[in-house]
């Protein structure tokens, strides 16, 4: 109790030995290497819903009785697709990857099945024969393969001039492998001499692996950059390589100690917590700022070492203890966003921050009162001029408070239309620019044959043999038509499409669109004599249940909730009798986050503004001083979501990081010039002189702080995975807008009730 009531009270802690602190720092970070190494990376879509939720539960259902709907696709073009070279190397490639461990099936010509006449009805064959590819012309197996009821528009462009290799993974939660099979896939292409016809590389599975390369590179180019950025403008500002070195060190172990606590908790690294190292470094770099310029101060005041470290803390300790908890709290709002990689980013960076308390706080005042021992400048530093220019902007607003006041309001009210725009949207093809490989690739595939969002209509029977009934299949073919006369939807298939192509072969005639079986008799016949394997991937083998797969064109959540809500109305409206009909897929999942963003957003926001506020009001226990704080705060914030709504910058996984990140976090600065505000008004001092004292001391280290973040997250901004780069450039567009609204409207508040002839005499 008695350490609670002194770190409350701000008064002096003893320090460790120094060499106990430097242990500890140098222990921190040793340990957490080892964890670091061993980092799970994986952005499976899977991942991004809770592992109860309803649309996983059923996702997980069908891995036991269907095959995965995720692939990855190579196509070829040109004009000799169809000669025997090109069928046996295209064969040769397709085998090859069949023998992976990871891969349940490969799709292409010669591996998928077609239906033929025969004496004893119909026979089951290879489309395209891989063992007589003489038997026929290049044009008679192209005129075959665009005579199949199921190739074009799957492994073949309906003009002919494009094929494609359909690898199909079995059940993978991990990002790895899908990664081993694109490799595999790109080396069984050069390996068969069929890169020069590889036109494009697409699927869900090699979307994904590009996330993860990027997440790589990103990891690999931002953390140590971040960290250099850190440094080089520490040093500017501080003017000592001692206290430089130290704030490597210290960053080093936040940023390890983070990143460690995801693989102890088993969290996955995906592009969501991949941004914890940034944010952590820049938050060290921003508390260790405020430390040294509280050191920097005592030097000015030309008090010993010792003394300067003591009034260092003293000045510091208690709003840097506030500021972890008011940050702490901005990140665990994010636990209402129920998408786990957003829940782990908040929890990761909440523990980060703690730990940024206690090697800031704790560890490196021994280190420096220890080793720091040449005098650091007194006034010859980086951004010297920082705090002049902080204090004129106080004393115009001081000045000039109502005016400020009431432009920023009319600004709000003019800019709500903007915010009204900002869309929440999450969509695959925007993951990446237009000219990236796999936006090139992804859009080439869809010319070429057919979307690749895959969406299914589970169809599930009340008892065994549902799905044989000819009733059931005919409301089923309905359904199905239906479908397909979507504008978002490209292609069709289901149980019912096989039935008929074994009916038409079966009576060897031409039935047109009407080849579905009418009585259960045939149908029970026509499955007698099937002896492929095909079918049995669109119905289970006790027929009741089965999917209609639909192949979009559209990769927006909001695009492929809209095609999902008017299949749930056609449903309702016509109900088929005796079978429950249910959504799954790659498109529901993808589509499910929509509502997680906005209810997640709505609660997390209100979250940390609650808690940060009742934190406010404990630390200077004022209500009006925590209002005080949390306006200049929250203007930021209305101007981060101004931007989006200008700019097109939708509300995503990455984006719905920002409110929470960028409160906790500009808050900070705030909590340190209202403190300084409130200790010299407690010390006599007049209200306008105190607000200007309190800017000009504090000014430096608040600018400094904000180009050193803006710095560091605008690096983000580079990243070619657009939610990253979004997050890197709101935030550093917040910090820049919070520096601002701070300096010109905390002061305006403030002074507010100081009579004019007070502020114009004090200016």
């Amino acid at each position: 109790m008695q350490t609670l009531k002194a770190l409350a009270s701000g008064s002096r802690v003893p320090l460790l030995p120094p060499w106990v602190a430097l242990a500890l720092l140098l222990g921190i970070l040793l340990a957490s290497i080892p964890f670091v190494l061993k980092l799970h990376f994986n952005n499976a879509p899977d991942i991004y819903s809770p592992p109860d939720s309803p649309t996983i539960a059923l996702r997980e259902s069908l891995f036991r009785e269907f095959p995965n709907d995720e692939a990855v696709i190579a196509l070829f073009e040109g004009d000799a697709l169809y000669t025997p070279a090109f069928l046996a190397a295209l064969d040769r490639a397709a085998r090859t990857m069949a023998r992976h461990p990871a891969v349940d099936r490969v799709l292409t010509l010669t591996t998928v099945e077609h239906v033929d006449a025969s004496d004893d009805g119909f026979a089951v064959s290879p489309l395209v024969d891989a063992d007589a590819l003489d038997t026929r012309t290049p044009a008679q197996w192209k005129a075959r393969v665009l005579g199949d009821a199921f190739a074009p528009g799957l492994i073949a462009s309906r003009d002919g001039r494009a094929v494609a290799l359909v690898v199909r993974p079995k059940i993978l939660k991990e990002s790895l492998a899908r990664r081993d099979i694109a490799v595999a896939l790109e080396a069984a292409i050069a390996a068969e001499k069929l890169a020069p016809y590889q036109t494009a590389t697409a699927g869900t599975v090699a979307q994904t692996v590009e996330e993860l390369r990027s997440i790589w590179r990103d990891s690999a180019v931002f953390i140590p950059l971040t960290i250099v950025i850190g440094l080089a403008l520490m040093g500017w500002v501080v003017g000592r390589v001692r206290p430089v070195i130290v704030g490597g060190l210290a960053m080093a172990t936040v940023v390890c100690a983070s990143v460690a606590g995801l693989v102890i908790t088993g969290q996955p690294y995906t592009p969501i917590t991949a941004m914890i190292p940034t944010l952590m470094a820049a938050y060290t770099t921003a508390t260790l700022l405020h430390f040294y310029a509280a050191v920097q101060r005592a030097r000015i005041a030309l008090l010993p070492r010792p003394k300067r470290i003591a009034r260092a803390l003293k000045d510091t300790f208690t709003p840097g203890l506030f500021n972890v908890l008011t940050t702490g709290a901005g990140l665990l709002s994010l636990l209402w966003v129920d998408i786990p990689p957003v829940q782990a980013f908040g929890l990761a960076g909440a523990v980060g921050t703690l730990m940024v308390f206690l090697v800031v706080f704790v560890l490196v005042p021994p280190i420096l009162l220890k080793w720091d021992t040449p005098r650091w400048p007194r006034r010859r530093s980086g951004l010297a001029h920082a705090r002049r220019i902080a204090a004129a902007v106080a004393v115009f607003s001081l000045r000039h408070a109502g005016a400020v006041l009431a432009t920023t309001a009319v600004l709000v009210v003019a800019t709500i239309p903007l915010v009204m725009q900002v869309k929440v949207e999450s969509n695959i093809i925007e993951f990446f620019a237009p000219e990236h490989r796999i936006s090139r690739s992804t859009s080439r595939v869809e010319d070429r044959l057919s979307g690749v969002t895959g969406l299914e209509i589970v169809l599930t029977g009340a008892t065994r043999d549902s799905l044989k009934d000819p009733a059931t299949l005919a409301r089923i073919k309905a359904l199905q038509t239906w479908a397909t006369q979507q504008p978002e939807v490209d292609r069709a298939f289901s149980l019912v499409d096989v039935l008929e192509e074994m009916n038409r072969a079966f009576h060897d005639e031409d039935l047109g669109g009407n080849a579905l079986p009418d009585n259960r008799r045939l149908v029970e016949q026509l499955l007698l004599i099937y002896d492929g394997e095909d079918l049995y991937e669109l119905v289970n083998r006790e027929f009741q249940r089965g999917r209609i797969t639909l192949s979009l064109n559209v990769h927006g959540a909001n695009e492929i909730s809209q095609v999902i809500e008017r299949v749930r109305q056609r449903v309702a409206a016509q109900p088929i009798p005796g079978v429950a009909v249910e959504l799954a897929g790659y498109g529901r999942l993808f589509s499910d986050q929509e509502d997680r963003i906005v209810d997640g957003q709505v609660k997390s926001f209100s979250s940390a503004f609650l808690q940060i506020l009742v934190l406010l009001t404990l630390l200077f226990r004022s209500f009006r001083g925590a209002l005080i704080c949390l306006v200049p705060n929250l203007a930021p914030l209305f101007f981060i979501f101004v931007v989006m709504g200008a700019f097109g910058i939708w509300l995503d996984v990455a984006t719905v990081l920002i409110a929470g990140v960028i409160l906790g976090i500009t808050v900070d600065d705030t909590i340190h010039l209202y403190h300084g505000y409130l200790h010299r008004i407690r010390r006599g001092v007049s209200p306008v002189f105190a607000i200007i004292r309190s800017v000009e001391s504090s000014g430096r280290a608040v600018v400094a702080i904000s180009v050193v973040l803006i710095a560091q997250f605008s690096l983000l901004g580079t990243s070619d995975f657009r939610p990253t780069a979004h997050f890197g450039v709101l935030c550093a567009v917040g910090l820049f807008a919070g520096q601002v609204f701070e300096l010109l409207l905390m002061p305006a508040l403030l002074g507010l009730r100081v009579p004019r002839r007070a502020k114009a005499r004090s200016a």
